[in-house]
């Protein structure tokens, strides 16, 4: 996850945009020399998958969340699809953003 700021951002593809991120976590995405308004498919390299996997807490316990019970078979992602689920785990899937940019304040 990015930290609040601002930054430049594309997927690699033909738009280019400006990601703003809020303390709170909460972002938005404006034209960087383009005049439509770009959304976060846009700006998505869409080759590149990633999630965060954590453990799930059942009756106060926490899970055995491992790599090794991810299933092999679902790997390679397929463009734009969602990483798989793995038995134990939590999971929160990410869009992958190539920064170019970072804006700095004087």
């Amino acid at each position: 996850p990015l930290s609040p700021g601002t930054y430049r951002v594309t997927g690699g593809r033909e738009m280019t945009a400006v990601l703003t991120i809020s303390s709170t976590g909460d972002w938005s995405l404006k034209p960087y020399g383009n005049t439509e308004t770009p959304s976060l498919y846009d700006v998505t390299h869409l080759p590149c998958r990633s999630a965060r996997y954590t453990p799930t807490s059942a009756g106060g316990k926490s899970s055995s969340c491992s790599p090794l019970k991810a299933n092999k078979s679902k790997f390679p992602v397929r463009p734009g699809g969602v990483m798989p689920s793995v038995s134990g785990c939590a999971k929160q899937d990410y869009a992958v953003l190539f920064v170019t940019g970072i804006a700095t304040s004087n």
